[in-house]
């Protein structure tokens, strides 16, 4: 077979495995915007946000702060440096660095500085849910006892 003939076959073969790989991508982010909606309405359903709202207000008498991060909202800009020292909630191995994910922070002072952090996110076996680390179940109930429960241990009550 002739030099340009066997480049002609390459090129073919090429283009084939190139819109196989973009099918693929355009099925993947399909993927995506499913699992960040259905992230996005267990969020809305257990109201994370109010709730660590509520026990700043009852609790700690408005004294913390509650701080909201979506994965997928978040540029490059937002994003700290490798060089700064960042705390970093720990999720499970099995999350991979572009995990989806929704994270909600209750901090303040109080003998030092406090915190409790509520992480819902996405694995291959689904939607997740944590409180300071510790897998729940994804309903309403099971987040309020273990925000009353965290915020026992945090302050050691």
């Amino acid at each position: 077979m002739a030099w340009r003939d066997t480049l002609s076959t390459v090129r073919d073969d090429l283009a084939k495995l190139r819109a196989e790989r973009q099918r693929q991508s355009e099925e993947e982010n399909v993927r995506r915007q499913e699992r960040q909606q259905e992230l996005t309405r267990i969020s809305g359903s257990l109201e994370v946000p109010r709730l660590l709202d509520d026990m700043n207000d009852i609790l700690i008498r408005g004294q913390g702060h509650v701080e909201t991060e979506v994965s997928w909202e978040i540029s490059d800009d937002d994003e700290p440096d490798d060089d700064e020292d960042v705390d970093m909630i720990d999720l499970d191995e099995e999350l991979v660095e572009d995990a989806d994910y929704i994270t909600a922070i209750l901090t303040w002072e109080e003998d030092g500085e406090r915190e409790i952090a509520v992480d819902l996110g996405w694995t291959d076996q689904g939607a997740y849910l944590q409180v300071n680390g510790v897998n729940i179940r994804t309903d309403r109930e099971a987040l309020e006892d273990a925000l009353v429960q965290s915020f026992r241990e945090e302050l050691e009550l």
